[in-house]
């Protein structure tokens, strides 16, 4: 588990960079012992998109792998190796990067997130498409230790979860983002974070649970102290 403790409040970008630099940091190791090649777990994950099935999403080009790319480049009239070659990446993954503006093109403004998702209620319940998470699957109304929790489920899966206390207090967000989406480099942009002063960050690896099965790092933002999350009993 990593955690800051810092008492001040944070704008949304230094949120921002910040959570990116820890991601960094989890996610590296992660990388390496557990993905092996990202560029592997990618051609997997495009693999199985396409009713090639390529095995475990692991990164590793094992039989399996190897078998699904040979059955994708015969029936793409590619040179059939088994192996993500340069003929295979090109026409089985997207670009690493999109295509640059042309000089001086404008790029449209980002619209605006919805000001109810630009700051998550202080009170539960927060009400819109918040939905308590015990009603969506079979979990408590209450876990000690994260407090009673709500979802939009259309931000599933990275959320964020709010979760209040039982006064109905607003005691941190929570996001969730799978291990199979940072390994694909998906971006997650303008996740809503409260008007409120950000006391710690705790970031830990979960295996799956009801409503996100897949393996996953919660990334916690505290509005309270770390004795006050104790006592979320």
């Amino acid at each position: 588990m990593f955690r800051v403790e810092k008492g001040c409040g944070m704008q949304n970008a230094m949120l921002c960079r910040f959570l990116l630099g820890v991601l960094c940091l989890v996610w590296w190791p992660v990388a390496v012992t557990a993905y092996g090649d990202w560029r592997i777990g990618q051609a997997q994950e495009r693999l199985k998109t396409l009713g090639f099935p390529p095995g475990p999403i692991d990164g590793v080009l094992g039989p399996r792998t190897k078998a699904a790319l040979r059955q994708y480049q015969t029936q793409h009239n590619l040179p059939v190796t088994g192996g993500l070659d340069d003929a295979t990446r090109t026409s089985l993954l997207p670009p690493e990067f999109p295509p640059r503006a042309a000089a001086g093109a404008q790029t449209p403004p980002m619209p605006a997130p919805p000001a109810e998702a630009q700051a998550p209620p202080m009170q539960a319940p927060p009400g819109g498409a918040f939905r308590k998470v015990s009603t969506l699957v079979q979990l408590p109304d209450f876990f000690p230790g994260l407090g009673t929790l709500y979802v939009d489920p259309k931000s599933l899966p990275a959320g964020p979860f709010l979760a209040y206390d039982r006064q109905g207090h607003l005691v941190s967000s929570i996001y969730m983002l799978p291990l199979k989406d940072l390994g694909a480099h998906r971006a997650f942009q303008d996740l809503p974070v409260a008007h409120a002063t950000v006391n710690h960050v705790d970031i830990y690896y979960n295996e799956g649970h009801p409503g996100v099965p897949d393996p996953h790092y919660h990334i916690v933002l505290w509005y309270i102290s770390p004795e006050a999350t104790a006592a979320l009993k």
